[in-house]
């Protein structure tokens, strides 16, 4: 925070400056003025929130600043200082929303408590203009996620064509006749969501939204949507001009490479062949698809056996009900843990043959849960058809087993282990730890462990996390002196600028203003 001092004696800003224990007040920077005309100069160039104002100079005098000061900056909070008890002056100073008015000679306390009222006026107007931006951004994020949906369910086919789906497009992105369809999956989401960003898939999404704003600005119109979590969707087009193959190829790989430098994210992409009309696009998200089957998921480069058995999943079924049955979740982690060890042994793998072992795997799941659940099938246990990481298949796989043992398991077991998952977390913050993570290690499904977490501890378990970081966070600040990098990174955060907002949404304001507001009231007792 910055403060102008004006005066046309130099005596008078020294005594105003050596008067006051600026940094008690969180005064970083003082400018000095000798007339109205240097003020404004000073003001337009540092923006300072609090200025003491003379009424009495030559050049420009207090009450001409003042009335520039009411037309430029609305926000500045001015304390005038004046050897002359004028009702002009004192109107001036009202004009100009001054906080105070104070007669030559002043003591300090009135110094003190004039800058008092001034810097508490400022830092209210701030935080409810920055309340009002908050507000703003929220509304149109809605907006923005509302639209997002209703693009993702035309492409997906889930609603007709209508002008209104032109007239959005438009919106969007300015998207005229001749659209270019890219189908974009992202192979190791889950990954980066909790090494990355601790969890926050809306944190990740902003970061992926912004990366590909910076990569797609310079290339005519687009549009970039999420059909779910697995598939996302690029529109791009050059309105009256037709865009090339060549071009849209160039720019994918553009993006494909800033993700993967920027995030370590890594896609698979696939194009329909030929632009398309508004109208035709969910056909062209078909070819898209399509063209995307022959992708390897898995490639080693060794060359597979000419006449290497078929994998069946379903071979699997009798093992993974018997494990159901008994509740043996070791036994069932071994099962499908034994099928993707023979996958890899292979050597390669398709897209289309992954899909082949999702769909199997979901009829084996939907089988199971019509078995042990008076025959009623379960949408929510299907795994979504574009997975294209082997890794993450295997483990939602095996957690949605887990789900079907933990729905009709032992009550008193889970409690120990939801304790036991708290007790971890309390000992081991500062690593990184997921619902993923805590799953793995616990042999729980992350659905049974949020809602078992909930129930005893009524918070979700990235809360509780996130609340217990921030109390060793504040400790830490209060009674070291350890820089605040550090300190992020001793807490299990990957990215210090993260950290600090996590850590300002969590108490209002930044870790060096945190640690200032202590040394304050440190020093006041």
């Amino acid at each position: 925070m910055k403060v102008l001092i004006v005066d046309d004696e130099e005596h008078v800003r020294e005594a105003i400056e050596l008067s006051i224990d600026w940094q008690q007040y969180g005064i970083t920077q003082r400018l000095m003025a000798g007339d109205g005309m240097e003020a404004m100069k000073l003001m337009r160039e540092h923006r300072p929130a609090v200025i003491f104002c003379d009424m009495s100079m030559p050049r420009m005098d207090g009450t001409e600043l003042l009335q520039r000061l009411r037309e430029e900056n609305g926000d500045v909070q001015v304390i005038v200082i004046s050897g002359h008890d004028d009702f002009r002056y004192t109107q001036a100073a009202i004009r100009a929303w001054g906080v105070d008015y104070l007669l030559k000679p002043f003591r300090k306390s009135d110094l003190e408590r004039a800058l008092a009222k001034a810097v508490s006026v400022w830092e209210e107007k701030q935080s409810s203009r920055s309340g009002r931006r908050e507000t703003a951004y929220r509304m149109k994020q809605v907006d923005a996620l509302l639209e997002e949906q209703r693009l993702a369910a035309y492409l997906k086919g889930e609603i007709p064509y209508h002008e209104g789906i032109r007239s959005l497009l438009n919106s969007l992105g300015r998207l005229e006749e001749g659209v270019r369809i890219t189908l974009i999956l992202p192979r190791n989401r889950t990954e980066i969501v909790n090494r990355r960003f601790d969890g926050d898939a809306e944190l990740f999404v902003f970061a992926v939204h912004n990366i590909a704003q910076e990569v797609l600005t310079s290339c005519g119109a687009y549009s970039f949507c999420r059909l779910d979590s697995h598939q996302w969707v690029l529109l791009m087009s050059e309105g009256t001009r037709s865009l090339p193959a060549s071009g849209s190829h160039i720019t994918i790989r553009a993006l494909s490479d800033a993700w993967r430098r920027t995030l370590g994210l890594t896609v698979f992409t696939g194009s329909a062949e030929e632009e398309a009309l508004v109208e035709h696009l969910p056909r062209a998200l078909s070819e898209a698809r399509i063209s995307l089957l022959n992708s390897p998921v898995l490639d080693s480069g060794a060359v597979p056996a000419e006449r290497s058995p078929v994998l069946r999943l379903s071979d699997q079924q009798v093992l993974l009900e018997a494990a159901l049955h008994s509740g043996n979740k070791a036994y069932a982690a071994e099962l499908i843990g034994s099928f993707v060890r023979s996958i890899r042994e292979r050597g390669s793998l398709t897209l289309k043959e992954l899909q082949a072992y999702t769909m199997e795997g979901n009829l084996l799941l939907d089988h199971a849960s019509r078995l042990h659940h008076g025959g009623q099938s379960r949408a929510d246990l299907q795994l979504p058809l574009w997975i294209c990481d082997l890794e993450e298949w295997e483990r939602l796989q095996l957690q949605q087993w887990w789900r079907l043992m933990e729905e009709s398991g032992s009550e008193s077991t889970g409690t120990r282990s939801v304790e036991s998952m708290r007790d971890y977390m309390n000992q081991h913050y500062q690593e990184d730890i997921s619902l993923s993570s805590l799953s793995e290690r616990f042999h729980f499904s992350p659905q049974y462990i949020s809602k078992k977490f909930k129930e005893m501890y009524n918070t979700t378990v990235v809360t509780y996390l996130t609340e217990l970081r921030m109390e060793k966070a504040m400790s830490l600040l209060m009674h070291t002196g350890m820089p605040v990098s550090e300190i992020s990174e001793r807490l299990g955060f990957a990215d210090e600028n993260y950290f600090g907002k996590v850590f300002k949404k969590h108490t209002g304001c930044s870790p060096v203003q945190y640690r200032k507001q202590g040394q304050q009231k440190g020093a006041v007792t």
